[in-house]
């Protein structure tokens, strides 16, 4: 780690209860010339601080006491709290349990520490992110650092290089804020594309899981489930789709959202009929948002998702 002078202040947030575990984060961190700028014991006054802050790290125990934290990482990385999502995070916890690791590798950290932690631990977790930080990924269930182990691994998904203040100031960089809010604004773009498009794959996905499922005389609980991820989406893409470039769609996504609601607040099983008529609604989205594609590429791929899709239930059935 490089000796910081007198440059720009590092900001970093602890959210972690417990004092001895408090005295131990910076005890780790000094010995890298770094420091805790403020620590909260409870989750609401962390909230407060990112939203009024501009943190170049937060280190959050993941059950912090008086919030959810995990929902804060959440609304971080969707921009619906502070300044800068692409924020670095590191999260800790004491449940090493295979359900609970999934949970947090899910929620876009940068880091995850198993208490009890080592300084060894977090010292490597913040070297990590300074030399090595991940570029971010999306897709319609995450936003966050790209989590692939194999490098070789092909994918669509782009990668999305975000700031990281953490860096540069160590580094002993000038820190221009008014260019900091326009890579971070331009990277928020980016991410709200990527979102959009994703949602739209998502949306065509359901539908033909929720026919296949209606054909295959699916249990009607398991389709309500579809439906209700169906509206969630749905809506969750109206509410993007403002200032972007595919608002030629909102008349679409609104019907389907209108569809939806109903079929989703009905006391009757969805007929064949209704879930019929979704499918041109998501067809269309899904041109608008990938006009550089055909349909039956489309369609392709919808298909190729589908059939991998049932062949892992089927795997976990077996």
């Amino acid at each position: 780690m490089t000796d910081i002078d007198d440059g720009p202040a590092i900001e970093i947030y602890l959210g972690e209860e417990q004092l001895e575990i408090r005295r131990m984060l910076r005890s780790a961190l000094r010995a890298i010339q770094l420091d805790i700028l403020e620590d909260f014991e409870t989750c609401e006054p962390l909230r407060e601080a990112v939203e009024e802050g501009l943190p170049d790290l937060i280190i959050v125990d993941s059950d912090l006491a008086g919030g959810d934290a995990c929902r804060l990482i959440r609304d971080i990385r969707n921009n619906e709290l502070g300044k800068n999502p692409f924020v670095p995070v590191i999260v800790t916890t004491w449940r090493n349990t295979k359900e609970r690791i999934r949970e947090l590798i899910d929620i876009g950290a940068d880091g995850l520490l198993i208490k009890p932690i080592s300084n060894n631990a977090i010292q490597s977790h913040v070297n990590f992110i300074v030399n090595e930080r991940k570029p971010f990924v999306v897709t319609s269930s995450y936003i966050g650092p790209d989590r692939r182990k194999d490098p070789k691994h092909t994918s669509d998904v782009p990668l999305i290089e975000v700031p990281n203040t953490l860096k540069a100031k160590i580094d002993g960089e000038p820190i221009d804020s008014s260019a900091l809010r326009r890579q971070i604004a331009s990277n928020t773009k980016q991410v709200n594309v990527e979102r959009l498009r994703r949602n739209a794959f998502e949306l065509s996905f359901l539908v033909e899981l929720a026919l296949a499922g209606h054909a295959s005389e699916e249990p009607v609980a398991k389709l309500r489930a579809n439906l209700k991820r169906l509206h969630h989406v749905v809506g969750d893409t109206i509410e993007r789709m403002q200032d972007s470039d595919f608002e030629d769609s909102s008349e679409l996504c609104e019907t389907l959202a209108r569809v939806v609601k109903t079929l989703v607040e009905s006391d009757s099983a969805p007929a064949s009929v209704d879930l019929q008529f979704l499918k041109p609604l998501t067809d269309g989205i899904l041109v608008g948002f990938y006009p550089e594609r055909t349909q039956s590429e489309l369609t392709q791929e919808i298909v190729s998702a589908i059939n991998a899709f049932q062949e892992r239930q089927k795997k976990r059935q077996e």
